[in-house]
C-alpha cells in the first residue's frame, strides 16, 4: 500500500472517531440532570392545633356547618386531628376533623378562607376526606 493511501486512511478514520466523540460528548450535555422538588412558597404547612387562628377558623367552619344543618346537635366536635395554614391573598386554613354526627363518629375536611379584610368563608366542607 502507498504511503500517501495509508494517510488518507489515518485521516477518514480518525475524522470518524472525532465526529464520534463529538456526539457522544454533546448528546450526554444536552441531557437535562433532574432538578429537586421546588418547595413551593405558598404551600399548605402545619400548624399547631391550639394556634388562636385555628380555633377561630375551626369556630366559624363549625357554625357555618350547624347553620346549614339548622341544628346546633346536628354535629359535636370530638377532636381535630390536623391543621394547616396557606398564605394565599388572605389566609387559608385546611382543616382534618373528627366529629360526632348523629350519634356516628365521621371525619371531615374544612377549608376555611379569610380574606384580607379579615372576612371568614368556607370554602369547603367534605365529610370523609381527611388523608386525601
Amino acid at each position: 500500500m502507498k504511503p500517501s493511501a495509508l494517510r488518507t486512511g489515518r485521516w477518514i478514520v480518525g475524522g470518524a472517531v472525532f465526529v464520534a466523540a463529538a456526539t457522544i460528548l454533546f448528546e450526554t450535555a444536552g441531557q437535562s440532570s433532574p432538578r429537586p422538588a421546588a418547595v413551593r412558597p405558598n404551600a399548605y404547612r402545619a400548624v399547631p392545633t391550639s394556634d388562636r387562628e385555628v380555633r377561630t377558623a375551626l369556630n366559624f367552619a363549625l357554625a357555618d356547618q350547624k347553620r346549614k344543618n339548622r341544628s346546633d346537635s346536628a354535629i359535636t366536635l370530638l377532636s381535630v386531628l390536623s391543621a394547616e395554614h396557606q398564605a394565599s391573598k388572605g389566609d387559608n386554613f385546611r382543616l382534618c376533623l373528627s366529629l360526632d354526627r348523629r350519634g356516628r363518629t365521621d371525619t371531615a375536611r374544612a377549608v376555611v378562607h379569610r380574606n384580607q379584610k379579615r372576612q371568614w368563608s368556607v370554602a369547603l366542607w367534605a365529610w370523609g376526606a381527611c388523608g386525601k
